[in-house]
């Protein structure tokens, strides 16, 4: 017997549909950087195709791909991630009938090792500037980047956290705010609680207000902390001005200086040991610094065994 095909809604406009899948979205309870990141995808998609929602095919999303390509700047992890968000579009969609059924096979990408910041340059960024000549804004962006390399925590989380959950006397820091929206609980190195105790000297504050604000104390935005972040780096002559490349010096020291990759998966948040240890893959070139002085074999004084 032949399959049936279910007809999909002509009648439904893209931005209708889009609507929809965004209230589906929120009804799964998706955080606002998911949301977010799916309009931004969308409106990219739909910049690009305008035509009836029910003539999207598999050739259409070849289509897509082509023309991101031939841009030239679209990087294919780029492409990769837009093509993530507009299958999860797709696919609602389809269950919805605007459209039929569209297969999105992602591109093969050979992943490249991020460069992370060295400990030259991380000295450099932790140099504390002078309270009497820097304004409120370098200081908190100092501070912020001491948080960030002790915690390795991402923007999101940072913006979030308030100075009342710093429990001084235990040494930990609460998150309320997570990419999975799980309560999470992260180590105060003696260091960091040192930086911030000096931080909230010029700062001030109560318990219920954001522990890195804007000058106004209203929520700082992701972007400015990028743009603060970027200048603070430029300033100090550090080409690197990734604020997610702190994340990433975080864990690959951590790796790097034998921290098991289980207590990595709780202190960064990751649901699942699997990204953790793709990160631990990731970094195995680098696991070769001083493995002459740390291997047994080479260690041990024995006899030098001489070729035949």
């Amino acid at each position: 017997m032949a399959k049936i095909r279910l007809m999909a809604k002509t009648t439904v406009d893209m931005e209708t549909a889009f609507e929809d899948f965004i209230r589906f979205s929120k009804a799964k309870n998706l955080s606002v950087d998911t949301i977010d990141s799916y309009e931004r995808r969308f409106k990219k998609f739909h910049f690009w195709y305008d035509g009836n929602i029910a003539d999207i095919t598999g050739n259409t999303i070849l289509d897509y791909i082509e023309y991101q390509q031939n841009e030239g700047k679209v990087s294919l992890t780029t492409i990769n991630t837009d093509l993530r968000h507009l299958r999860a579009i797709l696919n609602y969609w389809a269950t919805e009938h605007y459209c039929q059924p569209v297969k999105i096979r992602l591109l093969k990408v050979n992943e490249q090792i991020k460069e992370t910041y060295t400990d030259d340059e991380i000295s450099k960024l932790l140099k504390k500037p002078d309270v009497k000549k820097s304004s409120f804004r370098e200081f908190r962006t100092w501070a912020m980047i001491n948080f960030f390399i002790g915690t390795g925590c991402r923007v999101g989380t940072l913006i979030n956290v308030k100075i009342g959950d710093i429990d001084w006397e235990n040494g930990l820091i609460a998150y309320a705010h997570t990419k999975n929206k799980k309560a999470q609980f992260t180590p105060l190195s003696r260091q960091l609680a040192v930086v911030l105790r000096d931080y909230l000297k010029h700062r001030g504050g109560s318990s219920d207000e954001l522990l890195f604000p804007t000058e106004e104390n209203t929520k700082l935005l992701r972007t400015s902390v990028s743009h603060d972040v970027s200048k603070y780096n430029r300033d100090r002559g550090i080409t690197k001005t990734s604020c997610h490349l702190f994340r990433h010096t975080f864990v690959k020291n951590w790796i790097l200086e034998g921290g098991d990759i289980l207590r990595l998966q709780k202190v960064i948040g990751h649901q699942t040991v699997q990204m953790v240890q793709h990160y631990s893959n990731l970094y195995g070139k680098d696991l070769k610094r001083g493995f002459e002085e740390f291997n047994l074999l080479s260690r041990l004084k024995v006899d030098k065994i001489k070729m035949a």
